[in-house]
């Protein structure tokens, strides 16, 4: 039972289980946290360790006491894993702080502490228990009594002796050893890697030191690796006859994903010969004659199986999609929005017809089936960061395949059943330079931050928080550059500052949109009409009544779409398939993406006919200044990154400012860069990816 001192003293013996701090109460005996009266949404286990806390306000409580309390069954790396997760929905939960606590303390390696004052509230006593009935044994004779303790004893040893051996063979029966050996030893990021027809050989493409990407080969027996001699290149698979397919002329559309010219070459080297443009993924057919692919053609990404038959068709995207054993099938990570890796685990057969096989991840990368095709394996988590490989058979059946502590990314599984994967470390972050500072400093809250907006006066940050302890739905948070720790405004992906500085739009599980006060106020709801789907894109308009948006409706390609904050039903601004808007200052255009050739084009709000931005090159992406005659165009996956100040009239240019991060390796790519009006102020986010591969013996 509980038992929850109160500022030192024992608890009230009136039967109340209902403790008060701030704003907040919690009852004890439901489950319930409630703020200003109103339920707080918050899970089990995370109430759960807010009860351990609150047994022991100012008390250290220990990170091995909440495993042994709330987790006894888990491994270290599971435990690891729940225990961020679970304090960051509590945090969440209670709008605090891991920087500046008003309730809960990390103490780094150790564990927790409950830092606020309790104090007692006035609960009416529940009933008393019924008075206890003792039933007198019945009257055993003396023989009868000593031959019944007998017996009693018999079977209370035997008891004993059973569970000692139940207990004994779980801790003794031989677990199934599984043999590690590690692949690479250098510092960078590994982005695909594939066994080689022979089972000796492992090839993969990696960007090691800050280097551009290539293509490797590592023979098991030997240690180190060669380069292959295709600069430039990333691996997507590898054939039965020693083919390779490859990415050429890459651009990154998101994270961790290329886009490019598909190729063909030999594992000897040599000049690919090209197939296919705009192409993200492909593998071979079980002979090695034919290649499955994924493209973008006008908006949508297509599966096609041979090469320019559909099988299936999303407006979404498609990763790692693998061609089974047999020939007859293909599996692949369906992703549901743009732009964010959650979604399902599919499988599509021969006629197009696609099966869900899995559901409910928040983060899902790389995917492999088994040797004989009865299962798909897959690397994803549900919350966080810390991915695990997972198997589910054809009839969705799921099971734990792999956990260790940090994240995983399943790479490819050998006929053997061997297993490559890689171990990683992942992080999003933002650097800022404040106005009036010398230098840059990182502003990231955990591990997943992600920059949206800038204030009026460059001073506030909005921001999302998608790593560990953001939760499934993500946290939006602000913080002031000049030193402040974040505060937490609700949950979902941001959009931008409403103008006045007192909302922030925001779209929680890309299903409802929502305005979020940055002070006193409550959460608005805004009419969803027809929209199946929120996208990231999402802007107020400069008289602080309207919003701009990207969406899709049921059946539809998105678009962008404006909508009245105070009532009324979203309204459709672009063409289908036009996407991706940004408003200008007077609120007259709108920066969008045309599907048909990737063009940023200027859309007039009035309904005018689309142009073209005079003298934005190929790969450039825009943001509006503060004058609507002027955009910001640069290129932000590689650094360092040169941002222009761009006349969308005449195209002149002038360079503006160039970021040069000190350190490269394992940098993915720098996004979202933001000024201030005045351009002394300015934020960017960036990726790190830093792998290793490994190859495991025995998982089954």
């Amino acid at each position: 039972m509980l038992n929850t001192s109160i500022n030192g003293e024992p608890p009230p013996r009136n039967g109340s289980r209902t403790v008060r701090f701030g704003a907040f109460e919690a009852d004890l005996h439901s489950g319930e946290v409630r703020k200003s009266g109103n339920r707080v949404k918050l899970q089990d286990q995370p109430f759960k360790v807010l009860q351990i806390l609150l047994e022991r306000p100012g008390d250290l409580v220990s990170r091995e006491e909440l495993q042994t309390r709330i987790w006894p069954e888990e491994t270290y790396g599971d435990f690891d894993h729940a225990v961020n997760v679970a304090v960051g929905k509590l945090r969440t939960a209670l709008g605090d702080s891991a920087d500046n606590p008003s309730f809960i303390e990390t103490v780094p390696r150790r564990g927790y502490r409950f830092v606020a004052r309790l104090e007692r509230t006035q609960v009416e006593a529940p009933p008393p228990p019924p008075a206890e009935i003792v039933v007198p044994p019945a009257e055993v004779p003396p023989r009868g009594r000593k031959l019944a303790l007998a017996a009693l004893l018999v079977l209370l040893v035997g008891a004993i002796l059973l569970g000692l051996g139940a207990w004994l063979g779980r801790r003794t029966a031989p677990s199934r050893a599984l043999d590690f050996q590690r692949l690479t030893v250098r510092h960078g990021t590994v982005f695909s890697a594939r066994f080689a027809p022979d089972g000796h050989n492992v090839i993969y493409s990696a960007s090691w030191d800050g280097a551009p990407i290539e293509i490797f080969s590592n023979d098991l027996k030997i240690p180190g690796a060669r380069s292959i001699g295709i600069p430039a290149s990333h691996l997507l698979a590898v054939s039965s006859t020693g083919e390779m397919a490859v990415l050429q002329a890459l651009h990154l559309p998101f994270m961790f994903t290329f886009r490019g010219t598909l190729g063909q070459v030999p594992l000897t080297g040599g000049s690919p010969r090209q197939i296919a443009e705009d192409v993200e993924g492909a593998d071979w057919s079980p002979d090695g004659k034919m290649l499955a692919i994924v493209r973008d053609v006008g908006g949508k990404q297509r599966l096609e199986y041979p090469v320019g038959h559909i099988l299936y068709e999303t407006d979404a995207w498609i990763s790692h999609m693998r061609v089974s054993p047999k020939g007859n099938e293909i599996a692949f990570l369906d992703h549901t929005t743009h732009d964010d890796d959650r979604g399902v685990v599919s499988v599509v057969d021969m006629a197009g017809k696609k099966k869900v096989l899995s559901t409910g991840w928040e983060s899902e990368e790389g995917l492999a089936w088994s040797p004989n095709g009865s299962e798909v394996w897959f690397s994803a988590t549900q919350a966080g960061l810390q991915r695990r490989i997972y198997a589910v058979d054809l009839e969705g059946h799921l099971r734990p395949a792999f956990r260790s502590p940090g994240g995983v990314t399943l790479q490819d599984i050998s006929s053997d059943g061997r297993v490559l994967l890689t171990r990683d470390e992942q992080r999003a972050g933002i650097m800022a330079m404040a106005d009036g500072a010398t230098r840059e400093r990182d502003v990231s809250w955990l591990d997943w931050s992600l920059p949206v907006d800038l204030s009026r006066d460059g001073n506030t940050l909005l921001f999302d928080e998608q790593g560990e302890e953001g939760g499934p739905t993500y946290t939006v948070a602000e913080r002031d550059l000049r030193g402040s720790p974040p505060i937490p405004l609700g949950e979902g992906v941001a959009g931008d500052f409403s103008p006045d500085g007192k909302w922030a739009i925001t779209t929680v599980s890309y299903t409802q949109l929502e305005l979020l006060p940055t002070g006193a106020g409550t959460i608005k709801k805004l009419d969803r009409g027809n929209i199946e789907q929120y996208r990231h894109s999402l802007h107020w308009m400069p008289d602080g009544k309207q919003i701009v948006f990207s969406g899709n409706e049921a059946g539809h390609l998105a678009r962008c779409f404006i909508q009245n904050v105070d009532g009324g039903k979203p309204r459709p601004l672009t063409p289908e398939g036009v996407s991706g808007c940004q408003v200008s200052p007077d609120g007259q255009l709108i920066t969008a993406t045309n599907p048909l050739d990737s063009s940023i084009k200027l859309y007039p709000l009035d309904g005018g006919p689309a142009r073209t931005i005079v003298g934005l090159l190929p790969g450039e992406g825009v943001s509006w200044t503060t004058d609507p005659h002027y955009v910001y165009a640069s290129v932000g996956k590689v650094a360092p990154v040169k941002i222009y100040r761009l006349n969308i009239e005449n195209g002149q240019r002038e360079l503006f400012k160039e970021l040069n991060p000190s350190d490269e390796t394992g940098l993915c790519d720098l996004t979202n860069i933001l000024f201030s009006p005045n351009g002394k102020a300015y934020v960017y986010g960036y990726t790190r990816l830093l792998s290793e591969i490994y190859l495991v013996n025995g998982l089954k």
